[in-house]
């Protein structure tokens, strides 16, 4: 799975994409890597390219409780959005 979000590694935010394994509890997954109260987007692959940035504006916020994040995944996968119409690339 790929997992986006916004991330300050090394002091420096930006929008970074994470894979996770297919299997397992992709709301643990958010909660640890995008943290509580951060926006995400996740989908099972997202196109080629180096992204650069996101829209975030509809994006579920991450949850403390992974059964929350993994029902904001199953909506993203189920009613979108597409990841070409949030991305941005280089």
């Amino acid at each position: 799975m790929k997992l986006v979000c916004e991330k300050t590694i090394g002091g420096v935010t930006a929008v970074r994409v994470f894979t996770t394994p297919i299997n397992g509890d992709q709301g643990t997954y958010v909660r640890s890597i995008a943290g509580v109260g951060n926006p995400f987007w996740m989908w099972a692959t997202i196109p080629s390219g180096t992204v650069i940035g996101a829209d975030f504006t509809d994006a579920p916020i991450c949850s403390n409780t992974p059964s929350v994040n993994n029902a904001a995944i199953a909506d993203i996968a189920a009613n979108g959005p597409n990841p070409e119409d949030v991305l941005i690339y280089a």
